[in-house]
């Protein structure tokens, strides 16, 4: 490589801002067909990138131990359609911290072979990543328009699930659907995903693309497997759903027997894992009540220390127990996958799985994919995402209302829509 090309390159790299090098690496990678990944932990300020150049990115059993750095992306269902988990390694790996580009090592790029480089050379040289983002809702149509037979449908599931609960099937079931929504061409994710790291700061917020499993960009208040630099592991119980009311404050709040019930069964769902395993040493904070956007849930805190109990493999070990959860799937697991499978017309896909960055920085932070919307087309030189599936779910209980659920789902869609629209 010329050494000009790599002092252009530096120059043009640290003075980008992160819409313009965030979109440049976006769309370098997506020409090249490689998997990638943007993310922003809860609390922190820092948005992460990834990109993988191998190209293989399924993977079969996977445990986080004997994983290096990278992204995991699990779907709700194993062998739902044959699908497997997606694991991003971390080949590229860029940092900004407030918006400013840190521990940026300019070798990684300069050496990187085939098209990536001219790609993102290009991208930067042209300036085709400083376009303004118009606004959507001027070009969109209505997308909380929806129709009669779609929410009938839904409600006639809702019904199905508690008729068979009081036969005793299950204790709970997490029924969900489907919104599809269209954007005009101007729409931005990577725009989108900045609205979301501003306006949910204790949220996971995510942007993932995967080669033929198309891209993701989601909000999830859902821890569910987390392991620090020291070791603690954490997970959560968070189940019932209430609309937020800025005026009157979450330790005010009150909650229904159905939504109480609801998260206790969660709650015990993850005791009775600890249980399979002989663990008896946790520390159990909750339930209280938390804000997640425009909604509030109860949440119960789970910890332990594997240090302490030398106890390593405890993270996989508990992946494979929660997953899927019974706040996205039900109670008894089995039977609720069952019903799931027999009665949802649209396949689930990444939507209730998994995902979150493994290994990096000696931590790993894996979230449940919640609110979230599957973008349909993704970047080209000229061609921007224009369609995108949302995807909420509700628990049902034998004290489900059905319209209440169908309602939730529409507070839980508004969690993106509020923000990218």
């Amino acid at each position: 490589m010329l050494v000009t090309e790599g002092i252009f390159i530096n120059k043009s790299i640290r003075e980008a801002d992160f819409l313009q090098l965030a979109k440049a690496l976006w769309i370098a990678s997506q020409s090249d067909s490689l998997a990638t990944a943007f993310w922003r932990l809860p609390y922190q300020n820092c948005i992460h990138f990834i990109s993988d150049f191998s190209k293989e990115n399924e993977v079969n059993n996977f445990d986080i131990e004997n994983f290096g750095e990278g992204f995991v992306c699990h779907p709700f269902l194993e062998d739902e359609e044959n699908k497997k988990s997606f694991f991003i390694k971390s080949d590229l790996h860029l940092k900004w911290e407030s918006g400013k580009l840190s521990d940026f090592d300019i070798e990684k790029i300069e050496n990187l072979e085939g098209d990536y480089f001219k790609n993102l050379l290009f991208n930067l040289e042209n300036k085709i990543v400083n376009e303004e983002t118009s606004s959507i809702l001027s070009n969109i149509n209505d997308t909380n328009v929806f129709s009669e037979e779609e929410k009938l449908n839904f409600i006639n599931l809702v019904e199905n699930g508690i008729n068979a609960i009081n036969e005793g099937q299950f204790q709970k079931v997490v029924l969900s659907r489907q919104k599809k929504i269209y954007f005009p061409s101007e729409f931005n994710p990577l725009k989108a995903f900045q609205q979301l790291c501003d306006a949910y700061p204790h949220a996971f917020i995510s942007l993932v693309y995967l080669p033929n499993q198309g891209t993701w960009l989601g909000a999830s208040p859902e821890i569910l497997v987390s392991v620090d630099k020291n070791e603690i592991f954490r997970t959560v119980a968070l189940a019932g759903t209430q609309a937020y009311n800025k005026d009157i404050s979450s330790n005010h709040a009150r909650w229904s027997m159905k939504e109480i019930e609801e998260q206790a069964l969660v709650s015990r769902y993850i005791v009775n894992c600890f249980k399979k395993i002989r663990v008896r040493e946790y520390i159990e904070t909750g339930p209280k009540t938390v804000v997640a956007g425009n909604l509030m849930h109860l949440r119960t805190d789970f910890s332990i220390d594997t240090k302490a109990f030398n106890f390593n493999q405890l993270p996989s070990i508990m992946l494979s127990l929660l997953h899927p959860t019974s706040a996205v799937c039900g109670v008894p697991k089995e039977s609720a996958v069952e019903f799931i499978k027999n009665n949802e017309i649209h396949g689930r896909d990444l939507y209730s799985g998994y995902l979150g960055p493994v290994n990096i920085d000696v931590e790993t932070h894996l979230f449940v994919n919640l609110r979230c919307i599957k973008l349909e087309e993704v970047f080209d030189y000229d061609k921007i995402t224009k369609t995108g599936i949302l995807f909420a779910g509700a628990g049902v209980t034998a004290q489900s209302d059905p319209e209440r659920e169908w309602i939730e789902t529409e507070l839980k869609y508004q969690t993106i829509l509020n923000i990218i629209l």
